[in-house]
């Protein structure tokens, strides 16, 4: 890579990923910094194994181009219906190793592992600089608006009411089915006596393994697991790896662009001029207790994400995809799934690509 770059994206998680190969597939030079030590982000080392928007109430693949890609790239079963909705079981090793191959094998594309964003300069309404580079655009995947609090660009934030984070770990050896309500019930009414916060376990293409999703502390997570082989049948031979535990934000700080969604825009299966992406996830918020609530679409429904929600307010050459757009809390609520940051991601380097080729400073 050269001193300078067409674009640069900051972060490589599932919109990070879309966002670098659909830039580069443009023919700009393109370069992701991530301060991991390789790609993936929430979807390969959070211990997450459910790839969740892409598919309405009926199925189907909401989204073409790179999203259908990489969903049927990274699949090894068809997707399974969880309550209301369609996911997507994958293995977070394979979305890793899927990751790495998308970036390695596609022409004008770059990465730079263990890289936080740093020297940030911004200039006459433009980004000019950053870690060293000069750039013409600059794609916010951070997942917290890293790009825009460098620089002081306005933002909106969730919080620990709305999207607070989870422990998340992968639990094996459990000798017994939890494929219901019930089951899960039985393992809920176990912890929530003996004064545990509330757990939430599924199902992963690994046998007697799932992904445990815990709104306690990761210091608790040991005590959890004593607790469970002495009280719980069927987990009395359960272990963890306690390197793998992450805590898993779902949400954080999103930047203001031209455009807001709303949560009305969701609920109202809201179509645009300018859309970029859709989404038919309802409007998912967990608690501080680790409660979850669902608003759900009406039947048959999908809402449209407009390009303006990607585009900065008031930074000309700063682009926005995942969890960072231009969103209202209860419509980030649902937007920040993983299918979606893909489709948000993929949207994003093609409008940051069209940006910096119609651009006299190029």
């Amino acid at each position: 890579m050269s001193a300078r770059v067409d674009i640069a994206v900051i972060g490589s998680g599932a919109a990070g990923i879309a966002a670098g190969v659909c830039a580069a597939r443009s023919g700009c030079s393109t370069l992701i910094l991530d301060s991991r030590a390789a790609p993936g982000g929430i979807g390969g080392f959070s211990g997450i194994t459910t790839l969740c928007g892409l598919y309405d109430d009926a199925g189907k693949f909401l989204n073409d181009g790179f999203t259908h890609e990489f969903a049927q790239a990274v699949a090894e079963s068809l997707p399974v219906k969880m309550g209301k909705v369609f996911v997507l079981p994958y293995r977070p090793k394979n979305f890793r190793s899927l990751a790495e191959k998308f970036i390695s094998n596609t022409s004008h594309l770059g990465a730079q592992w263990k890289t936080p964003l740093a020297d940030v300069v911004f200039d006459g309404g433009r980004i000019t600089r950053l870690n060293g580079f000069e750039v013409g655009a600059v794609i916010d995947c951070s997942g917290a608006a890293e790009v825009a609090k460098a620089i002081g660009a306005e933002t909106l934030a969730t919080d620990e009411t709305t999207q607070a984070s989870a422990v998340v770990f992968t639990l094996c050896n459990v000798r017994r089915p939890i494929a219901t309500a019930a089951d899960m019930a039985h393992v809920l009414l176990r912890l929530a006596r003996a004064g545990f916060a509330p757990l939430n376990l599924q199902a992963s293409l690994e046998p007697d393994t799932f992904t445990a999703k815990f709104a306690g502390r990761a210091a608790q997570v040991p005590e959890l697991i004593t607790f469970l082989r002495a009280n719980v049948r069927g987990f009395e031979e359960c272990l963890t790896s306690l390197d793998d535990m992450t805590t898993a934000h779902r949400a954080g700080r999103m930047i203001v662009g031209q455009y807001v969604l709303t949560g009305q825009d969701v609920m109202t299966g809201r179509k645009f001029p300018d859309a970029v992406a859709r989404c038919a996830w309802p409007i998912e918020q967990w608690n501080a207790a680790g409660v979850v609530s669902f608003q759900f679409l009406p039947p048959g429904i999908h809402y449209q994400i407009p390009a303006r929600s990607l585009r900065a307010a008031h930074v000309a050459n700063l682009f926005m995809a995942g969890k960072t757009i231009s969103a209202e809390v209860d419509a980030i609520a649902s937007a920040r799934v993983m299918g979606c940051c893909l489709a948000t991601g993929a949207a994003a380097g093609i409008l940051a690509a069209d940006y910096v080729k119609s651009s006299p400073l190029r």
